[in-house]
């Protein structure tokens, strides 16, 4: 559907920020699978070695590589495992249901303030939306990241724990290394997770708001003392919803909400008939 609303005098409705509720989900999905994959990689590979390997890792005299063999074979046996059990149709799964939750209550929000705008029903613009496609490729974008973050994950393990054996580290230090890396990974999860819901929500609202002929907004931010300085300079500011809006700070053209960790929201404009 391409609607062309227009309403008698230019009307300015404030877009739906994601709740907060939605964020956690999503990031506690995702950093619980972390935790589960480091226990089970901290059992099945990290304690199935011995501070005779990790010396024999430091011995540059030592000629016979079959430690880094041991290793590497459990490392990469048990990433195989992790892959498979945080499978992509597994991850596809869990996106799909975080990312619905977050489009259905900015949908029904959206529409109910248009409608009560243009004096439209809401249920006729919601079954008329098309924006399936849309969705579903924004959604597929998110599974990257999530995939991204598994692999990663697993991967950073394995190199900087061969990279602490070099360096003639005990396994002692090493398990703590490891649990310190684990940490990081959690929190680069909540990171990713908290910014892909915001980046979702604002790029279906931009759709669902061009879908209508809505083609302006106004930048609004959190109004603290956490919102970023070029973000502040863009606040209160008219722009055109396909370019975004630029700031001569970070020297981008964007929407609110696509940043990384970006609070700011808008007010589309409806114009005047």
């Amino acid at each position: 559907m391409t609607r062309k609303i227009k309403t008698e005098k230019r009307t300015e409705i404030s877009a739906k920020q994601p709740a907060k509720k939605h964020e956690r989900q999503f990031s506690e999905a995702a950093v619980s699978m972390i935790e589960l994959m480091s226990r089970i990689f901290k059992a099945q590979v990290l304690n199935a070695l011995s501070d005779d390997t990790i010396n024999k890792f430091a011995d540059a005299n030592f000629k016979d590589a079959n430690f880094a063999r041991e290793f590497l074979f459990l490392a990469t046996k048990i990433s195989k495992k992790l892959r498979t059990r945080f499978s992509v149709e597994r991850l596809d799964a869990l996106v799909k249901e975080q990312l619905s939750a977050v489009d259905k209550q900015s949908k029904q929000a959206f529409y109910e303030k248009v409608s009560k705008a243009v004096g439209l029903d809401p249920r006729q613009l919601v079954n008329e939306e098309g924006l399936t496609a849309h969705s579903n490729a924004l959604m597929l974008e998110t599974l990257i990241f999530i995939q991204k973050l598994r692999d990663e994950t697993l991967q950073n393990w394995v190199t900087d724990t061969v990279r602490l054996m070099s360096e003639g580290k005990t396994l002692d230090d090493i398990l703590v290394q490891f649990d310190n890396m684990t940490e990081k990974r959690k929190n680069h999860a909540d990171f990713v997770t908290r910014t892909q819901v915001n980046m979702y929500n604002s790029l279906m609202t931009k759709a669902r708001a061009q879908n209508l002929g809505i083609t302006r907004a106004i930048w609004v931010t959190a109004k603290d003392e956490r919102v970023r300085p070029s973000h502040n300079d863009r606040n209160g500011k008219e722009f055109d919803l396909s370019e975004g809006l630029y700031s001569s700070i970070d020297k981008k053209h964007i929407i609110p909400g696509v940043d990384y960790q970006c609070r700011c929201t808008v007010k589309l404009i409806i114009p005047a008939d």
